[in-house]
């Protein structure tokens, strides 16, 4: 198992396959949808069965390093980013009947988690936990936070899009979509924030701290708040100025784990 984990478990021809399936795929569903039509069903199951393939790979990937290492993926950028890339083909294939467009946005975050995690920066191998590391706590916590993090940066893709249609009703429908995934998504992100101040109560005796890690997670949960008021705060209700907020509130999750593991440091960075 040791030896088929140390051959797989570098994604080179996944990550590079669902980035160019996933473009080609993102390039024409922005077509397709300005002139109001989606993928013809020839294209949908094929879609669906690349998706499968992927979901397989990486839950045999994520699999193994859980038996063999004897602990949940859940710690380090690699297994937070091979995890990420598990979580966005879930996430493919319980909204591809409710929001088609997801599919192809959805290689793209794969394949961009995939090529992270084969960088050289992170190491696949991982022995054996901290105890304060070793807490069920710690991973509901992280997967809530990388559930979060993977329908945030499928709402950055929406906005993309958005921003390339022309048309209003278009840019319209799918600032609709994308404030269906951040309902759920702001709710999981403060939930897991809260599940991680527990946890930091009982390792290290205090539920903040104001560490990097807690501050970036505290600022990504307020700023991704704001755009679920469009009520009070009628810019987000104008599509064009929805969508290049929310791209540009990506880079909040972008300095939260990466900027603050690799530059800022603290108890909490997994450099």
């Amino acid at each position: 198992m040791e030896t088929l984990y140390n051959t797989i478990c570098r994604p080179m021809v996944p990550f590079m396959a669902s980035i160019t399936l996933g473009i080609v795929l993102f390039i024409i569903s922005g077509l397709l949808l300005s002139r109001g039509r989606g993928f013809s069903k020839p294209v949908r199951v094929l879609m669906q069965v690349l998706t499968i393939l992927l979901f397989c790979y990486l839950t045999l990937v994520l699999g193994l390093s859980w038996y063999i290492y004897g602990h949940a993926p859940l710690v380090g950028t690699y297994s937070v980013m091979m995890l990420m890339a598990w979580l966005t083909t879930i996430a493919m294939t319980a909204l591809r009947r409710s929001l088609p467009i997801i599919q192809p946005m959805g290689f793209i975050l794969a394949g961009f988690t995939m090529l992270v995690a084969s960088l050289s920066i992170a190491d696949p191998d991982s022995g054996n936990l901290a105890p304060v590391l070793n807490s069920p706590l710690l991973g509901v916590h992280v997967l809530c936070m990388m559930v979060s993090y993977t329908l945030f940066g499928l709402v950055a893709l929406i906005g993309i899009m958005g921003l390339i249609q022309k048309g209003d009703d278009a840019r319209a429908m799918l600032r609709d979509v994308s404030l269906t995934i951040l309902y759920p998504a702001v709710f999981i992100l403060t939930t897991g924030t809260f599940i991680g101040a527990v946890w930091a109560n009982i390792s290290w005796g205090s539920y903040w701290s104001w560490d990097p890690k807690e501050t970036w997670a505290l600022i990504t949960m307020l700023v991704y708040s704001a755009m679920l008021h469009g009520g009070v705060m009628s810019r987000f209700n104008r599509p064009r100025f929805f969508h290049i907020y929310a791209i540009l509130a990506f880079l909040t999750v972008l300095i939260t784990y990466f900027g603050v593991n690799l530059l800022l440091g603290g108890m909490h960075s997994y450099a």
